[in-house]
């Protein structure tokens, strides 16, 4: 998949652009990740030091043939909580970052409403490793995960999300 080309007068002298997602009427801007949109998660508050991503309800797009969430659904959400604890340290030097690895453990299938949450386990200048569990509405953690994660440096290159 090829990202859409970003307009000259948004191009860095990296070459580069960056670009801020907007709502619908350009008001007001919009959570940076478009999955965890498609899918129905938002981030929600959360303990200090921690993040908490939710997913209120499993549409049956998302259920593999258990029926519970499909293995990709819980590994994004894992995935997402993790690059935004990496992301919102204090003294995390970009906002943004990206997976290197990420290890993930099936405990349990994942049905309901599911609480991903997520934080920080060591940091540097420019890598982040993190941890995560998914926990269903009984309370059961059903998934967990390790990832590292870089802190992406220069800006967004793509030109809108959609």
């Amino acid at each position: 998949m090829s990202r859409p080309a970003v307009p000259a007068a948004q191009r860095t002298a990296a070459g580069q652009g960056q670009v801020t997602p907007v709502s619908a009427d350009g008001a007001a801007p919009v959570d940076r990740s478009a999955f965890m949109r498609l899918i129905g998660a938002a981030q929600v508050p959360a303990p200090q030091g921690k993040v908490h991503v939710r997913l209120p309800h499993l549409r049956v797009e998302l259920l593999n043939q258990l029926p519970a969430a499909h293995g990709g659904v819980v590994m994004a959400l894992l995935d997402s909580v993790m690059s935004r604890a990496a992301g919102e340290l204090p003294d995390a030097p970009s906002q943004t970052a990206v997976t290197v690895e990420m290890s993930s453990r099936f405990h349990r299938p994942a049905r309901g409403a599911l609480l991903a949450e997520g934080w920080v386990v060591h940091a540097s200048r420019s890598l982040c490793s993190c941890a995560a569990q998914l926990i269903d509405e009984q309370g059961q953690v059903v998934a967990t995960a390790s990832g590292t994660f870089k802190y992406w440096l220069a800006p967004v290159t793509w030109s809108s999300i959609e």
